[in-house]
């Protein structure tokens, strides 16, 4: 049987670039001790919402942070994993569902999913195919023992082909958007081929797999991972390295050449070895053909970058530089690096981030789990506003418009003061806070800030009031007593 020359892999050059854009995913878009995403209410500015909605906000998305945190909701995990198959293959499937209370994300192998996409691009359709025994079907299925064409006395190794399939529902009360029986908009489907009929029929609120795709062209309907690009410098490299191997082989141990009948058979060549010849013979003498590996080891490291650069690792990893550099010289490269990202980063904040929030929030709402909703929100749709390290990077070029602005307005400042007024200093902080990924928490709304202003102005009119008192009180004595000495006088003068 032929071997499988795949498998003959003499440099781990991409295995490791992959690992790279795997971590550098996982930390930029989803940091697990950050806040990396929030939600707010559509078509409505932060300044309106109303700290009790604030509040509502904040505890929905404390929720679902806390339910990505949870270890058999395997959120984390099944990211880096699907990061992994985008890196490689440009296309990676995962599953929701609900285990036992928790919403649990699962990543599946790419090559047991098939799917396709609407008019529109979006995938709406997918086969997942798994095998099961006999056992783990009745487990799940427990109508599955009746059925022509099972045996449950199968061993452990005659397993069952199992279908799952999802999509658009053709009924005709799922067009009205209904979220109960078979109004659902997705249809939901359970089948074996070695059986007769479906193992289970039912629907869904919400499409049970995400399938982010790190790039695509147009009408393609599977994307293209950063292997894609440099596929043929992996190959090369690949080769290159194994022709290396073999180069150093033949000059540490190169073929030798002797005359006929010189050595003493069997001839043993290598370390610690003994070769016998014939007394007045020609010992063995080695074939230099003048390898220079130099010249290899140079292009191996050229492939090696453009590999590098094809998974973005130059990107996701700072290159540490000799020279002393400030924290704002480090952010903004970082800013630099992540901006020429953002266009990908999009995709997966689309494709995956986004629909992952919605499930969870969906399934979460249908559990009874989340704060109760204000009445002020009735009929309201909320979305999502990512606040990871990646999208703080888009806005690097506000804050320094920011300072910028602060630094220009400083000189004329000094002249004319009263130009300052025309600045919101609570709206800027607001903005300055938002840039940086603060907490909405922390700062305070235009009412607060009016009160508390309006309530410190009151403080210094009562201790005016206090500190005047005495004052006034020793003016009206001494008026007293002139009025006592003199009345006609003082009062004229006084005009009392």
């Amino acid at each position: 049987m032929q071997e499988d020359g795949s498998r003959e892999l003499y440099d781990d050059t991409a295995v490791w670039c992959n690992q790279m854009f795997a971590n550098g995913l996982s930390s930029n878009l989803i940091p697990k001790s950050d806040r990396w995403f929030y939600l707010r209410i559509t078509n409505r500015a932060n300044a309106d919402v109303t700290p009790e909605e604030t509040q509502y906000l904040q505890g929905v998305a404390d929720r679902i942070f806390h339910e990505f945190a949870l270890p058999q909701s395997q959120f984390y995990s099944s990211s880096h994993e699907c990061f992994l198959d985008v890196g490689a293959y440009g296309t990676s499937p995962v599953q929701i569902s609900e285990v036992n209370g928790v919403v649990n994300f699962r990543s599946r192998p790419l090559a047991d999913v098939f799917f396709d996409t609407d008019q529109y691009g979006t995938v709406d359709t997918v086969y997942y195919r798994c095998y099961k025994t006999a056992r783990q079907l009745m487990q799940a299925f427990p109508n599955v023992e009746g059925m022509q064409g099972f045996n449950k006395d199968n061993s452990v190794h005659n397993k069952y082909e199992l279908i799952y399939t999802i999509e658009p529902n053709t009924d005709k009360a799922a067009k009205k958007g209904s979220r109960v029986g078979k109004g659902r908009p997705y249809k939901v489907t359970y089948w074996c081929p070695a059986l007769k009929e479906p193992l289970q029929e039912s629907g869904s609120s919400y499409f049970t797999f995400l399938v982010p795709r790190w790039s695509k062209l147009a009408d393609e309907v599977y994307g293209r991972g950063p292997a894609f690009s440099c596929l043929s410098q992996i190959r090369a490299l690949n080769k290159m390295v194994k022709e290396a191997l073999t180069s150093a082989e033949y000059l540490n141990f190169p073929t030798l050449t002797a005359e006929e009948d010189s050595i003493m058979l069997p001839m043993k060549y290598g370390s610690r070895q003994i070769m016998f010849h014939e007394a007045g013979s020609e010992k063995p003498s080695p074939i230099m053909a003048g390898n220079q590996p130099q010249y290899v080891m140079e292009m191996i490291r050229m492939y090696r970058d453009s590999v590098n650069r094809s998974f973005f690792v130059d990107q996701i990893i700072r290159q540490e530089k000799k020279e002393r550099q400030s924290v704002t010289e480090i952010q903004d490269v970082r800013g630099q690096m992540l901006n020429q990202l953002a266009p990908l980063l999009n995709r997966m904040e689309t494709e995956y981030l986004g629909p992952a929030i919605e499930a969870t929030f969906e399934l979460l709402d249908r559990a009874g789990e989340l704060p109760e909703k204000p009445a002020s929100l009735a009929g309201a749709s909320l979305e999502v506003s990512y606040s990871s390290p990646a999208s703080q990077s888009q806005f690097a070029t506000r804050l320094s418009d920011i300072s910028a602005f602060m630094q220009d307005i400083a000189p004329l400042a000094q002249v004319k003061p009263e130009i300052m007024n025309a600045v919101n200093e609570q709206k800027l902080l607001a903005s300055y806070a938002q840039y940086r990924n603060i907490s909405p928490e922390v700062i305070k709304t235009e009412e607060e800030v009016s009160e508390i202003s309006r309530v410190a102005q009151e403080q210094i009119q009562q201790q005016q009031a206090v500190t005047a008192a005495p004052q006034i009180g020793g003016a009206m004595k001494d008026i007293a007593q002139a009025k006592q000495l003199d009345p006609e006088g003082v009062g004229q003068l006084l005009n009392i």
